[in-house]
């Protein structure tokens, strides 16, 4: 269907016409034929020198950005911006060349002239925070979404948008705010998910541990939200509630190193030791050498009196990072406990300069 429509739009283009056809040539950049419509417009522009050639130009750019030829279609919509400066999609057409040129701060220009042409353009405001946000420069890029919910204060990405840029300042009360409002007008279980988060990071736990659930509520196999509401039920002393999480979780993704990590440190604190260095194991099976599960491991073998391979996995540990300071005190403590002071003095000595 879409190519017996582009052969009649060529064909109607062809036909000799005292206006031009602008409209059809939008048809075929639209159905990316870039080629019909240039030959077009190509055609129009060595005839026509009126007040349609910025048009002309900006049609002509965006088939060149279609066909990847960049340079050409910076050089056309700059003519085309000549002409109408005035114009705010010529300048976000410019733009779009800069960054296909890996040009970023010369977008932002064109995106900044864009804005005075069209103040009111949420999605400019919008693609423009994308881009700070994208190269770090975060504090303007939440300016950038603060005048998208100024714009429309009910779409719940800006929110969103503006919620993540707080929480990457460490603006925790404002991100749980905005989040708040995203929640409100777009509600989904991931924000939920993330409000959740926001409020557990600044200590209202209750309030986290309430949207947790709600996420669970509406999708109860949400991972991270496993996870994370059986890590704040383990720092409330709720190690039985974090454990069923746990299990919801293992039976999702039963291969996740770092969730086997967090299950058997759960165990550990229900006094099952011995279980939990079995799923430690299964874990450093998964991800060899990885420090915090070798550290946990070993704490486990050390209150299981399990010195001598508590001792061979702590050297492991030292030798992939030789300034773990809690390794150095543990092997310390192991030391201690097999009555070679000196040893043990000298990873207490070694422990202290690190810490």
């Amino acid at each position: 269907m879409t190519d017996e429509a582009i052969l009649k739009w060529v064909d109607l283009l062809n036909r000799a016409s005292p206006k031009s056809r602008f409209k059809v040539v939008r048809y075929l950049i639209e159905a990316r034929a870039f080629q019909e419509a240039r030959d077009y417009l190509e055609r129009e522009e060595s005839s026509t020198q009126n007040e349609e050639s910025s048009e002309i130009n900006y049609l002509l750019a965006q088939c060149y950005i279609g066909q990847s030829l960049i340079p050409q279609a910076k050089k056309t919509i700059e003519q085309a911006i000549h002409l109408k400066p005035q114009s705010s999609i010529y300048w976000d057409l410019l733009a779009d060349c800069f960054l296909e040129l890996g040009d970023w701060r010369e977008a932002i220009k064109a995106m900044d002239n864009s804005l005075r042409a069209a103040p009111r353009n949420a999605d400019t405001n919008y693609r423009l925070g994308i881009i700070y946000a994208f190269h770090e420069e975060y504090l303007e890029a939440l300016r950038c979404f603060q005048g998208c919910c100024q714009l429309h204060p009910r779409k719940s990405l800006y929110w969103e948008m503006k919620a993540e840029m707080h929480l990457l300042l460490e603006q925790l009360t404002d991100a749980c705010d905005s989040f708040e409002n995203a929640l409100r007008y777009g509600g989904t279980p991931d924000l939920a998910a993330r409000l959740a988060y926001c409020y557990i990071q600044n200590n209202q736990i209750k309030k986290g541990i309430k949207y947790y659930k709600l996420t669970l509520k509406y999708e109860p196999d949400h991972y991270d939200s496993l996870s994370n509401l059986a890590a704040v039920y383990q720092n409330l002393g709720r190690s039985q509630d974090a454990l069923n999480l746990l299990e919801h979780a293992k039976n999702i993704f039963p291969k996740d190193p770092i969730l086997l990590n967090n299950y058997a440190f759960t165990l550990v604190h229900q006094g099952r030791t011995r279980k939990a260095a079995e799923y430690y194991r299964e874990a450093l099976e998964l991800t060899p050498n990885h420090p915090l599960i070798l550290y946990n491991l070993c704490v486990c073998l050390s209150r299981k009196g399990n010195w001598e391979e508590g001792i061979v996995l702590l050297n492991s540990l030292i030798e992939i990072d030789p300034n773990h300071s809690s390794g150095w005190a543990l092997l310390g403590n192991i030391y201690d406990q097999t009555d070679q002071f000196d040893t043990a003095i000298d990873c207490f000595n070694k422990a202290l300069k690190l810490a």
